[in-house]
């Protein structure tokens, strides 16, 4: 037992540590070197991955608002399994506390948020595809050649 403890107390005190030394061995100037032919140049010197105007706002939308969806759901669903049964309480004064189960206070902010994710988040998501969608309209004609690098890989792309 006093064993297990020691291994179990190691290994917590000297991960941490490890960590630490490993983080301080990378340097502090960590920036990559991108062709400027994959890049789109972004002002004075700087550049960014090019992205088509309202890709970043559409997906934005999109997350805003399955999340919103869910906490309405589920805002709902928990709202209508509260009890209606309402306990009262009396202190040692003779005052009336009414206790209620709290889950619906919980439904009720869950709703709220999730209406107030889901909104915005259909205006974003309707508005960034009709900026993408003109988008690819003016470049109908174009032909492209594109290479791009992602986390997933290397891809190249010819659209005629």
């Amino acid at each position: 037992m006093k064993a297990t403890l020691f291994v179990i107390l190691l290994l917590t005190t000297s991960m941490p540590a490890w960590a630490q030394f490993n983080q301080s061995v990378v340097a502090v100037n960590d920036e990559r070197v991108v062709s400027p032919l994959i890049m789109n140049p972004a002002g004075e010197g700087a550049y960014k991955v090019y992205m088509p105007p309202g890709v970043r706002m559409r997906k934005a939308g999109r997350i805003l608002t399955i999340i919103g969806g869910a906490n309405l759901i589920g805002g709902f669903i928990l709202f209508n399994s509260v009890d209606d049964i309402s306990y009262t309480r009396y202190d040692a004064n003779g005052t009336a506390y009414v206790e209620m189960d709290g889950r619906a206070a919980l439904g009720i902010v869950m709703m709220a948020g999730g209406l107030g994710m889901g909104i915005p988040g259909v205006i974003l998501w309707t508005k960034g595809s009709r900026k993408y969608k003109r988008y690819l309209e003016q470049h109908e004609g174009e032909q492209t050649v594109s290479f791009n690098m992602n986390g997933n890989g290397v891809s190249l792309r010819y659209q005629f």
